[in-house]
C-alpha cells in the first residue's frame, strides 16, 4: 500500500513539483494563479490509508498551458470544502469533454 509521501515523491520523481491550492475557483501555486479552463488534468493518484476512510485522499497531477505541472491533494468527499470540489468537477468535466471530442 502506498502512503501519502510516497505518492507525492513520485509525483515529484516525475516532475509534478508544484503544490496546488484553490483559492476561490483558480488554481494556485507558489509562482503563479490559473484558471481551471488552463490546466489540464493528466492523472490520479488515490491514497487509501486501510480502515479509516477520513485518511483516503486523492493526488491530481496537473498541467497548465504554461507548462508548470504540478499536483492537487483532495481529501475524502466528506473532508473536501466548497470551491476545491467545484474545481475538482471542472477539472474531471474538462477531461472528459476533451475525450468526448477526441473521439469524433
Amino acid at each position: 500500500m502506498q502512503g501519502l509521501a510516497e505518492a507525492l515523491e513520485h509525483a515529484e520523481s516525475a516532475g509534478y513539483r508544484e503544490h496546488f491550492d484553490v483559492r476561490g475557483d483558480k488554481l494556485t501555486c507558489e509562482t503563479a494563479e490559473f484558471d481551471v479552463e488552463h490546466v489540464t488534468l493528466v492523472d490520479t493518484v488515490s491514497v487509501d490509508s486501510g480502515t479509516d476512510p477520513g485518511d483516503d485522499v486523492t493526488i491530481y497531477l496537473l498541467r497548465t498551458d504554461t507548462g508548470v505541472r504540478g499536483h492537487l491533494v483532495v481529501p475524502d468527499s466528506f473532508h473536501v470544502g466548497a470551491a476545491r470540489a467545484r474545481v475538482v468537477d471542472r477539472l474531471l468535466h474538462e477531461r472528459s469533454a476533451g475525450s468526448d471530442s477526441s473521439r469524433r
